[in-house]
């Protein structure tokens, strides 16, 4: 068996990709697919086909979160090599998020909202380099919750283009108020 699980490689060969969206779908529309072969048949293809592309179909979401943590990564490291701001990597990333909407409402939906705390991961250092706090860490936490509950405001709207400005200016603002309003409230607890 081929090694299942979803590249930028594989994801560029049409077939694989037409298929790919296919199980997309069959998996996010129709949750009541419980055995790889009714998987299958909601999307129009062979179990095989199914076990090339994923090892088991409890095994989708996970595939898909690395796949789009592994193509943001590559892209943001490119960003931050060339010595881009912050705000211009949050409004990439956001921009990101919309073009993969489809994927990133299918994972909320699902519960798997931490993704957005994994592509935050990706840029801590030069979010923390901006903030003079002695203690870093425990902000970062309310920060990470904080940017999650505006992509989920964002993301319970569908992830309209015309709201990207709006949360963009939302977490620069968190950007530079964080440091200021939570210290002192994690000082105190």
């Amino acid at each position: 068996m081929k090694n299942s699980g979803l590249t930028e490689k594989k994801m560029a060969n049409k077939k694989f990709k037409k298929n790919e969206n296919a199980i997309f779908l069959a998996y996010y529309k129709f949750r009541d697919c419980p055995t790889a072969k009714a998987l299958a048949k909601c999307a129009g293809i062979s179990r095989s086909t199914l076990y090339r592309h994923h090892k088991s179909p409890h095994s989708i979401p996970e595939n898909y979160e690395k796949y789009i943590l592994e193509i943001y990564s590559k892209r943001i490291k490119n960003f931050l090599k060339q010595g881009t701001t912050l705000k211009k990597i949050f409004f990439r990333k956001l921009v990101f998020i919309h073009n993969h909407h489809i994927i990133f409402t299918a994972l909320f939906q699902g519960g798997r909202k931490d993704i957005v705390k994994d592509m935050l991961e990706i840029i801590k250092k030069p979010i923390l380099s901006e903030w003079n706090y002695k203690n870093p860490e425990k902000l970062y936490k309310v920060y990470q919750n904080e940017v999650l509950g505006l992509i989920e405001t964002w993301a319970e709207g569908g992830f309209k283009i015309d709201e990207i400005e709006i949360v963009l200016n939302d977490i620069l603002y968190l950007n530079k108020s964080t440091p200021k309003h939570l210290s002192r409230f994690l000082e105190q607890s």
